[in-house]
């Protein structure tokens, strides 16, 4: 059995009033992916969605669907035509609730598409917008258990985060306990942001927790509210003593690729 596992980051954009072009980048990286032996595939929040939290949500809750709908079924086809497993995230729609959640979703190699986690944490309003993330959707619970999901050599347990969650260390905490890597779903690093933040808390995070990360980010510039909404384009996969073992530059390919150690976890540190 190889040492190593293969795991890709493939961040896409920017959403806009068509969505084939985003689904003809997400199709290329989980290709390429593929191609280089990759077991998993992360792509960012809301993945063919455009952000549009300070915007009317009358207008856009027509967007949500639930997990077998028409995204999740192409999801699960690219995942088992590939085979690998694929996490992207979607508007959630479930029955008899008024709003959807912000939800990463897993396919898994066979096709069949599981949630994997959904955002807790809804951001408020952007300064001067009138409306936030929680117009838009319901809050997720505070922890999801990780998904296993089997690949030719074994098992890979896989816990989520959306976006926001990611700042806080107990979500952290809960998302690792008993998972072999973290999926971090994001639309793009917090505009105020120093350069290099986002990378640092992704390392520290993964470091702490003893725990292999990947994070997909949105790319590109929106115009669907009438207002740019940029997007940084953070992507990269972090071992879990905290380096960063490959990262999305502009030039490069879709996809970001990696080898993670078979066994992902590290000891805990003696006291």
């Amino acid at each position: 059995m190889s040492p190593l596992i293969r795991v890709a980051a493939i961040p896409v954009g920017p959403a806009g009033p068509d969505p084939d072009p985003l689904w003809r980048e997400i199709e290329a990286g989980v290709a390429q992916a593929a191609a280089a032996g990759a077991i998993l595939a992360v792509l960012p929040e809301l993945t063919v969605l455009p952000y549009v939290a300070g915007a009317d949500p009358a207008r856009w809750r027509h967007l949500a669907e639930p997990a077998d709908g028409p995204t999740g079924r192409r999801m699960g086809a690219l995942a088992r035509r590939h085979g690998l497993g694929l996490a992207f995230g979607l508007a959630l729609a479930e029955p008899g609730e008024a709003l959807p959640l912000n939800a990463a979703l897993l396919a898994h190699p066979d096709g069949r598409v599981v949630r994997l986690a959904a955002k807790h944490r809804l951001p408020p309003p952007l300064p001067g917008d009138p409306f936030g993330e929680g117009d838009h959707f319901r809050p997720g619970p505070a922890a999801s258990a990780p998904v296993s999901f089997t690949w030719a050599g074994g098992v890979l347990r896989v816990a989520g985060l959306v976006c926001y969650d990611r700042r806080f260390p107990e979500s952290w905490d809960a998302a690792a306990a008993g998972a072999d890597l973290v999926a971090v779903l994001v639309a793009g690093p917090a505009p105020g942001d120093p350069p290099g933040f986002f990378t640092a808390e992704l390392s520290g995070h993964a470091r702490r927790c003893h725990v292999a990360a990947v994070a997909a980010s949105r790319h590109g510039t929106e115009h669907r509210l009438g207002r740019p909404v940029r997007h940084d384009g953070d992507s990269l996969v972090v071992g879990p003593d905290g380096r960063t073992l490959a990262a999305w530059r502009p030039e490069a390919p879709a996809a970001v690729i990696a080898s993670l150690p078979e066994t992902l976890r590290l000891p805990l540190p003696l006291a």
